[in-house]
C-alpha cells in the first residue's frame, strides 16, 4: 500500500468569509460574538475591505467588495455572506504549488501575489472539490 503523502498544511490561518455588509458582519462578530478585531486591510483593485477577528487560533475574516461586478462573482446575486475560501499556512509555497499541480489543482493565477510579509495563491475550486484554497507562506518583510 503507498504511504499518505507528507501533509503540506500547517494550520487553518483564516476563513475568508464575503458580505454584502462590512458594518452589519462586523456587528455580529464583535459586538454578539464578542471576538477581537485583529487587523484591517484595504486593497484598491475591487475596493475591497476585509477585517480580521480572531477565533481561537483561526482568524474570520470578513470582506466587503466595492467593485459592483467583482462583487457580484464572489459573492452572487441576492446573497448577504457566503464562505468563499479556507486559508492554510503552507512552509514552503512553491513545493506545495508544485505538489498540487502535479495532482491537478489548478491556481487562479500563474504566479503567487505578495501581501504585505506573505505569498499567496488561491486555487481554483473546480480543481478542489468545489472549495476554494488560499495557500499562505509567510516570509520576513525585507525577503522577495
Amino acid at each position: 500500500m503507498k504511504p499518505a503523502p507528507r501533509p503540506m498544511f500547517r494550520r487553518v490561518d483564516h476563513i475568508g468569509v464575503v458580505v454584502d455588509d462590512l458594518p452589519e458582519a462586523r456587528r455580529w462578530l464583535a459586538d454578539v460574538f464578542g471576538l477581537p478585531l485583529r487587523r484591517s486591510v484595504d486593497l484598491p483593485e475591487g475596493r475591497i475591505r476585509g477585517e480580521f477577528y480572531a477565533c481561537g487560533g483561526t482568524d474570520i475574516e470578513l470582506i466587503e467588495i466595492g467593485d459592483p461586478e467583482l462583487r457580484r462573482q464572489r459573492l452572487g446575486n441576492g446573497r448577504r455572506a457566503r464562505i468563499e475560501h479556507i486559508a492554510v499556512e503552507v512552509d514552503d509555497l512553491g513545493a506545495a504549488l508544485a505538489t498540487l499541480a502535479s495532482r491537478g489543482v489548478r491556481t487562479t493565477s500563474a504566479e503567487p501575489r505578495r501581501i504585505g510579509n506573505t505569498l499567496n495563491a488561491w486555487t481554483r475550486e473546480e480543481t478542489t472539490g468545489g472549495i476554494s484554497y488560499q495557500l499562505i507562506e509567510r516570509r520576513p518583510t525585507n525577503s522577495p
